[in-house]
Parts: structure tokens; sequence; C-alpha cells
């Protein structure tokens, strides 16, 4: 393909992106408006896991499939405001402890934080390992005495990522 053609192509599918969240509806665009919901209540056409930002968040950050797989986790808590930021915690239903997934994400879609659990090893994760990501941040830790995974509530996720930062 020859340069001009292929800088066409990069523009297209950056400009199609903004029109798409331009198109969005009004109370789907600010993800605030999922504070105090459930992960899987629809707000504005999506649900939280579905939502275009966090879908982008989500992928860009961990890969390909990441936002599918952590939709697909059934069982979640009510989305909680901190700061500047929106927590959300969910895990597979009837395997909490199996596979599990939190993350904070700002209101314009930028996350923040995201918690990764599978004791099987689902989406390339180290089997049993707890994996954190962020800007600036990729590690993995063990999982907490209990062995759980990812933090299941606020308070637990903010003192698990500030530990994870040190």
């Amino acid at each position: 393909m020859k340069l001009p053609k292929l800088a066409s192509l990069l523009c297209l599918i950056s400009t199609a992106g903004v029109a798409y969240a331009a198109d969005l509806p009004a109370s789907a665009e600010d993800l605030k408006a999922y504070a105090g919901k459930y992960p899987f209540d629809v707000v504005g056409g999506y649900s939280f896991f579905e939502h275009p930002k966090v879908i982008e968040a989500l992928d860009n950050a961990a890969g390909a499939g990441t936002a599918e797989w952590i939709d697909n986790l059934d069982v979640g808590t009510p989305i909680t405001r901190q700061e500047d930021a929106l927590i959300a915690a969910v895990c597979e239903a009837h395997n909490c402890a199996g596979n599990n997934a939190a993350l904070a994400i700002s209101d314009a879609g930028r996350l923040i934080a995201l918690c990764l659990f599978s004791k099987s090893g689902d989406l390339g994760i180290v089997p049993g390992q707890v994996r954190w990501l962020g800007q600036n941040l990729d590690r993995y830790v063990d999982p907490p005495d209990e062995g759980g995974g990812c933090p299941r509530d606020s308070d637990e996720f903010l003192e698990a990522y500030t530990k994870v930062l040190k």
C-alpha cells in the first residue's frame, strides 16, 4: 500500500472513532452516570462493560477481548465513585475466586488501573497470579492470603492498588 493511501486510511479510522463517540447519547457519553449502578445495568443504551469508552480502555490496556471477557463475568457489586474515578468489580458466577476483575476509570474513559485474575490462566494471565495494569504499570503479584484475586469493593481496590504501586 502506498504511503498516501495508508495515511488516508489511518485518518479515516481515527476520525470514525471520534464521530462514533459524538453519536453516543448524552447520558452515555460521560461514565459518571454509572455510579451507584450495577455493572450490568443499562445506562444510555449500554451496560458499563459494553460502553465503547470502557471497551476501548480495557482492550488497549490488556489486549483485544479483555472487555468481552470481563463483561462475561456475571456477578458484580455496585459501581462506586472515589475521587474522580469509578471503581467496578466483577467475578464469574459460581466461581468468584477463580475468575475476577476490578478497575478504576475516569469519567472520560481513561483507565487508571485494572486488576485481572484467572486461576486457570484465561486471557493469557499467569495462572493464579493477580495482574495489575495502568499507565506505566504492568505487574503480577501474589493474590491476597484469602486467595480471591482482585479486590471486591472500592476500599479494597484503593488499598491493593496503593500496595502494587510501591
